[in-house]
């Protein structure tokens, strides 16, 4: 499984409906990620950040029912800038650490 951290920010329409509908999306984006097979960890909003509006924490199998909960969203016109941070562990610090120990690589020379 991957974890990955989704910052999302909203269109100015979107904010205005979330504000004025007084409603909480965290149900929706929990909805949508198991749908797609993934799992839900998180749904935060963020404030006087620059990353986004919201940060949506999710762990997903494999990138293509990653991608299609992005393209999901972005079809929706709701929100206007996605980026995503792809997470790792220690364990796979130690992991590809030791994979790298055992790779060959030879810099550009001059």
């Amino acid at each position: 499984m991957a974890i990955r951290m989704t910052y999302i920010t909203y269109t100015p329409e979107a904010h205005r409906a979330i504000i004025e509908g007084k409603q909480n999306r965290e149900p929706v984006m929990r909805a949508l990620i198991e749908d797609a097979g993934g799992k839900f960890i998180g749904f935060y909003g963020l404030i006087g950040r620059p990353e986004g509006d919201g940060v949506v924490i999710s762990d997903f199998a494999n990138l293509s029912d990653y991608m299609s909960v992005v393209a999901k969203t972005m079809l929706s016109g709701a929100i206007s800038d996605i980026t995503t941070a792809h997470c790792y562990t220690g364990e796979d610090v130690v992991a590809a650490s030791t994979k790298a120990a055992g790779m060959e690589y030879k810099p550009p020379t001059p």
